[in-house]
């Protein structure tokens, strides 16, 4: 373990689990550390990692006195940062997965939001999507009031990512956390159960570049997060004593051909909207490759070939 910290209390707990993340990791870090709001602490906990992983955190530890890093065998996403968050000083908690990068003014502005805002307990905000080579697809604008995010929660709709998100501790400590038994559903099941008690918003700007990987679920898999996903809102509905529809969807793409043409045709199309072009090109090669009998596998790479998105759909990437 290498430790460093300041006896002062900080405003910002920083909390990321690292597991075999090597590749994007020391980019992760590096725009937590670079910051313009500077008044935080960096609880990272390598679990389990066989890549290199841990060195790379230790490196950056040695050089920042902001970070504390640990390490253990692995335990899984759904233990480690509940056990972080048990030991953070600061006033709000940051989630920081380890292969996405946050802009530089997301603290800035999400303290901001909660010192103007006392009355939320949660925010998190828009995300700009990249592949797992940086290739950026587009801006996720997901709502951003209470009501908005809430109704879609009910429902299954997660849109309130958790990449960025950041948190009052004293909510969290108060709502108990993460329930490690609900792996892919954690984060939903706390943000309902967060909204019972206070307030909860999406920031209307991007805050951090989430990376989407190339990797595919099992059918299996798929079915399990979609029950977990229910078994969620079902307990929020018997809470609440309030009944809604079930409409989750899946986000991540399965085994099967007809699931993975279907992802490629999304990101292409999405990257083509928002003027990426070098991105719709891959996707959609990647879509007639994987389909080439497919009309609108061709038919993105056709018609966005020889027509540019309609003006002002393009995006800056960092505002």
């Amino acid at each position: 373990m290498t430790s460093h910290s300041s006896p002062e209390q900080p405003r910002i707990s920083v909390v990321m689990s690292v597991f075999n993340a090597a590749p994007w990791l020391a980019e992760a870090v590096q725009s937590i550390l670079d910051q313009t709001f500077t008044d935080f602490e960096f609880l990272a906990h390598d679990d389990g990692s066989t890549d290199g992983s841990l060195a790379v955190l230790q490196d950056f530890a040695a050089r920042d006195g902001r970070m504390i890093v640990t390490s253990g065998p692995n335990q899984g996403v759904g233990v480690v940062p509940n056990r972080l968050i048990a030991k953070a000083r600061g006033e709000f908690i940051a989630r920081m997965d380890a292969d996405d990068i946050s802009l530089p003014d997301r603290f800035a502005r999400q303290v901001a939001f909660f010192d103007a805002h006392p009355d939320h307990v949660l925010i998190s905000g828009w995300t700009l999507a990249m592949d797992g080579d940086g290739r950026i697809i587009g801006p996720n604008k997901v709502p951003i009031t209470h009501e908005d995010i809430d109704a879609r929660h009910m429902k299954g709709l997660l849109v309130l990512p958790q990449p960025c998100a950041m948190m009052r501790k004293s909510a969290v400590d108060a709502a108990g956390g993460y329930d490690p038994a609900l792996r892919n559903a954690e984060d939903l099941d706390l943000w309902l159960r967060m909204a019972e008690a206070g307030r909860i918003a999406n920031i209307p700007h991007v805050l951090l570049k989430y990376r989407m990987h190339d990797k595919s679920l099992s059918a299996q898999t798929q079915t399990e997060q979609a029950d977990l996903c229910r078994q969620v809102v079902e307990a929020a509905w018997t809470r609440r004593g309030v009944t809604a529809s079930f409409d989750y969807q899946d986000w991540r793409m399965t085994e099967d051909r007809a699931s993975r043409r279907d992802f490629y045709l999304k990101y292409g199309w999405d990257a083509w909207n928002w003027g990426y072009r070098d991105t719709w090109r891959h996707y959609a090669l990647k879509a007639v490759t994987t389909d080439p009998l497919s009309l609108n596998a061709w038919k993105l790479l056709v018609f966005g070939a020889i027509r540019r998105p309609p003006p002002g759909k393009y995006v800056l990437e960092e505002q």
